[in-house]
């Protein structure tokens, strides 16, 4: 048995649409933040080390302006990154539940990469503020204490010699960690709505070579770059009345880099997207998914309108409208992705369901209905003299012999109405004269108390 199946129980019908809701509304909110983090994150590090090569203050004020913009806050990263990208792999944990493949394994890798690399990142976006305090903190002693002859001039350096490295490293490695997450992520995605090669497909290096992971991975980088350029217009131009005290030439800096981005993925996006399609089996295919692929591109091609007409005309008062419009252009990709992947999982979610029926139906097998009898009072009379729950009386107590009968109530009624000497630690227990009905309850609101039902 896979390994991840040991980590989920068998879902019901109704489990697995919740499953599948809880899916979407998870990626709709990992897709659209991962993606801001990405674009964010390249264009941050490539404005700063432009910046510094060039001593171009406004390419260093840009790189900072967008790492803080786009990743918004530290808590985000845990509403928006970490606890989405869990929740993805337990629904598919759930959902691929018994089916051999390695999609799980992928998934795992992916999501451990995406933590590490949002560490890396927020590091690297915690040393602007580092850069900022020290800046103050100048500003405020009325001199540079880079050109001050006094005992802190060397700690002052050294600080700033530490942050800058920082800087550079955590960039560099939060940027390529969260690539290549992004990647795998991509193709897990790929190869859970693929079935057709699960059995085909034995370890990681089949999936990251192939074609259909890299049209993947295309379609979601180009999705990125839209998500990307419409979320910088918006915090940048829109958002909170737009960033304040922005040079005429630091606006055309940030339009003119986010329209490149935006317009760029867009000529990409339809083509990854049809590409991507052509490549799911058949199994995966269905009018539905049909029917969202053309919804997909239609707002895809209304987006794009609102984009190059903002973009040609420098007309930021319609940012809201186009970032909004890239939202619900992320939310009918998501649902036509997982229509996919509904359609491939349909012979898994029948046996799933199977098995939870099952299982259903043996845990019913082994409780007993206690409605009616007074049970508490038939213990108090009858056991608890000889019995406690956790600790030796005269008899075992009752957290150490019931579990031995794993939940069935039935085999301990039998027990408690017919007793026989079973451990020769203890004496035989005497009949109690219970009725039937009496054991029966007695044996279930035991199992109850101890496995605290």
């Amino acid at each position: 048995m896979n390994f991840f199946d040991e980590l989920v129980i068998p879902a019901s019908n109704n489990h697995i649409m919740l499953l599948k809701y809880m899916l979407t509304i998870s990626l709709l909110l990992f897709i659209p933040y991962i993606s801001m983090m990405m674009g964010a994150t390249f264009i941050s590090t490539h404005f700063g080390k432009k910046g510094k090569a060039e001593s171009n203050k406004i390419y260093l004020r840009f790189a900072k302006d967008i790492i803080e913009k786009l990743t918004i806050t530290k808590s985000a990263e845990l509403a928006l990154g970490t606890i989405p990208a869990l929740s993805i792999f337990f629904a598919y944990a759930q959902l691929l539940y018994t089916a051999k493949t390695i999609t799980m394994g992928m998934l795992a890798l992916s999501v451990v990469l995406f933590i590490i690399s949002f560490v890396f990142i927020y590091k690297y976006r915690n040393t602007f503020k580092l850069e900022g305090i020290m800046n103050a903190f100048k500003s405020i002693s009325g001199k540079n204490a880079l050109e001050t002859d006094n005992e802190n001039v060397k700690e002052i350096k050294e600080f700033e010699e530490k942050n800058l490295s920082t800087n550079s490293v955590s960039g560099s490695v939060g940027k390529w960690v969260l690539l290549t997450a992004a990647y795998i992520f991509a193709g897990s995605m790929a190869l859970a709505s693929s079935p057709d090669k699960w059995a085909n497909v034995g370890n990681i290096l089949q999936v990251i070579f192939s074609w259909q992971t890299l049209f993947s991975f295309g379609a979601l980088l180009s999705l990125a770059g839209i998500i990307t350029g419409g979320a910088i217009m918006f915090y940048f131009f829109s958002w909170d009345g737009g960033l304040k005290d922005m040079t005429e030439e630091y606006a055309a800096l940030v339009k003119n880099t986010a329209g490149k981005i935006a317009l760029g993925s867009g000529i990409l996006f339809p083509l990854m997207l049809l590409i991507s399609y052509a490549y799911l089996p058949l199994q995966s295919q269905s009018p539905a998914l049909f029917f969202y692929t053309v919804v997909v591109m239609i707002v895809f091609l209304i987006a794009g309108n609102f984009l190059y007409s903002m973009f040609k005309n420098s007309d930021t008062s319609s940012a809201s409208a186009v970032f909004l419009l890239v939202f619900v252009l992320v939310m009918f990709n998501i649902i036509k992705d997982q229509v996919a992947f509904g359609n491939a999982i349909s012979d898994n979610v029948k046996e799933i369901t199977k098995i939870s029926a099952e299982e259903h139906k043996l845990i019913k097998s082994k409780t007993i209905e206690t409605t009616g009898i007074d049970v508490e009072s038939i213990f108090n009379q009858k056991c608890s003299a000889c019995h406690k729950f956790d600790q030796k009386v005269v008899g075992p107590p009752y957290n150490d012999v019931v579990g031995k009968y794993n939940g069935d109530a039935n085999k301990l009624a039998e027990f408690i109405f017919n007793p026989q000497k079973i451990d020769p630690a203890y004496p035989p227990m005497p009949n109690q004269g219970l009725k039937k009905k009496e054991a029966n309850a007695m044996a279930q609101w035991l199992i109850n108390k101890v496995t605290k039902k």
